[in-house]
């Protein structure tokens, strides 16, 4: 029969084994040939010859499946022997759907006998194959590289945890009364900058009234961007009951109808409201969650504080630990691995923006940019990410880490669980690709979790800069300020995050999450 020649994808496993060139027989009526490319290190060739009696088996459950649905003359359907089946099909037709089916089941088969750990989709080409005859094809693939490691056992590392100050728990009361103001009707003859007022308008572009012009009752804080710029300024001075015209110009990012057009309002006064924050004492924190005094809520705004101090702290000493192993190991990373892992960023991108209300598209567009150029930019941080993957691979190997299957069912049920029935749960938790990189995110994990039980940490408390706190403030005071009304925020983190660990590297029809 003639060479043939396509591809064939199979997701990467663990346990790559060097060699130049071997030979491994196996069960299931096949012998591999394995054998390393001298020209690229990271690229093997397979020679898999599958027995005739297996080929023979492929022919019969081809020819067993064709036949339910086929009407023969002289048969009734679904009753024609294979010899007449081959007579009015061609023998050839039912061998050549037999090869198609065995040579991705071989392939695998194949690549799990040798141990190779596969990154790129397999260029494969059947050598020969025919009735009473072996199949025998070649398979081409690229595979993890060899990773060389450094020093990576007692490593010296300090451990820098951010010191919880009084005036940081002070910051974190204040925006809770900031965030417990109310607006209350005031008592004063006219309208101040800063001030909220209740207003009735109708507004006029060249004498005639347009869509959204018109309100009644409506709030307007009176700052200078409030509603349409330059409007609310000149609310001010205004006194309840009174009437004024305002003219404005829209700005140019408004609706098409209105961008750059002068628009003129008639509006009323109905009522003058301020801000009015609360005192900081033990009513504000009974108000602000479950708490009877202030030194209740005090202390726990402190607490969270330092927990999310905490698990800063922690994942710096991971990241810190990471970058330090990652770079004492040597790695040359197939080019195929590290345009798979920018394709993957980029998706991560899109899926990040669109969250944002934008398209890749139009933030190319904006940007002046191509995707080309995107994927570019992409490219050392995808170089890093691959090369961070392997050396932490490699440790785990090195120490003899593994992973349960009873650990995998436990990480996937966290993961892909909630929102989803048993049934949807167990069709995801059975695909074995989506297995494969579970269970390479647990063994990444426990690589580090090794790494950070065998160094040596040194805790290093400091406090930040002055500078740098009010910069600091807000993320603090946004992770610790919902404290008393919700749970875990003080930590800044996001529990599906945290569970899913390093998840979003992985190639999208492999996401553990189970989504595309």
């Amino acid at each position: 029969m003639a060479r043939a020649k396509f591809g064939l994808q199979l997701h990467p496993r663990l346990g790559y084994t060097d060699y130049v060139r071997r030979c491994c027989r196996g069960g299931h009526g096949m012998k591999t040939t394995v054998e390393r490319l001298p020209d690229h290190p990271a690229r093997v060739v397979l020679e898999v010859e599958v027995e005739p009696e297996r080929v023979e088996q492929a022919v019969d459950r081809v020819y067993r499946r064709v036949v339910r649905d086929l009407r023969i003359p002289g048969f009734r359907k679904g009753r024609a022997p294979r010899k007449i089946v081959e007579m009015y099909l061609g023998k050839d037709a039912l061998l050549q759907e037999a090869i198609e089916e065995l040579v991705p089941a071989a392939y695998r088969e194949a690549a799990k006998q040798a141990e190779i750990d596969p990154v790129s989709r397999a260029q494969i080409d059947i050598i020969d194959f025919g009735e009473g005859k072996p199949l025998t094809f070649k398979a081409e693939v690229d595979v993890k590289p060899e990773v060389t490691l450094g020093e990576y056992k007692g490593l010296a590392v300090e451990k820098h945890i951010r010191k919880v100050t009084d005036a940081d728990v002070e910051r974190v009361l204040e925006r809770i009364r900031q965030n417990n103001a109310r607006l209350e009707t005031a008592d004063k003859e006219a309208v101040e900058e800063g001030d909220y007022a209740v207003i009735d308008f109708d507004g006029y572009i060249d004498g005639e009234p347009f869509r959204g012009g018109a309100g009644r009752g409506e709030l307007v804080e009176v700052t200078p961007e409030a509603f349409v710029p330059g409007f609310a300024q000149q609310l001010i001075g205004m006194k309840p009951g009174e009437e004024r015209e305002v003219t404005v110009t829209f700005p140019e990012d408004a609706r098409d109808d209105l961008a750059g057009k002068e628009a003129t309002f008639s509006v009323r006064l109905q009522e003058i409201k301020v801000r009015v924050v609360p005192e900081l004492d033990d009513e504000l924190a009974k108000t602000a969650g479950d708490f009877e005094t202030l030194e209740e809520l005090r202390a726990d705004a402190r607490r969270r504080l330092e927990e999310a101090a905490a698990e800063d702290a922690a994942s710096e000493l991971e990241a810190r630990i990471i970058e330090r192993v990652t770079d004492a190991a040597a790695v040359d990373i197939p080019e195929v691995m590290i345009e798979q892992e920018i394709e993957q960023m980029i998706q991560e991108f899109r899926v990040n923006l669109a969250a944002s209300g934008w398209r890749l598209e139009d933030y190319l567009e904006v940007n002046k940019m191509t995707e080309e150029q995107l994927a570019e930019e992409f490219r050392p941080g995808a170089e890093r990410r691959v090369k961070s993957d392997l050396v932490l691979e490699a440790i785990a190997r090195a120490e003899n880490l593994d992973v349960t299957e009873e650990e995998v069912d436990e990480r996937m049920r966290l993961v892909l669980g909630p929102g989803r029935d048993e049934k949807e749960l167990a069709e995801l938790m059975a695909d074995e690709d989506r297995r494969e990189v579970s269970r390479l995110n647990l063994l990444r994990l426990k690589a580090v979790r090794w790494l950070i039980d065998n160094a040596d940490v040194t805790e290093v408390e400091y406090e930040p800069e002055e500078a740098a706190e009010e910069e600091a403030a807000a993320g603090d005071e946004g992770a610790a300020e919902t404290a008393p009304k919700a749970a875990a925020e003080a930590a800044g983190g996001d529990e599906e995050a945290a569970a899913a660990d390093a998840d979003a590297g992985e190639a999208a029809p492999a996401d553990e999450t189970g989504k595309a």
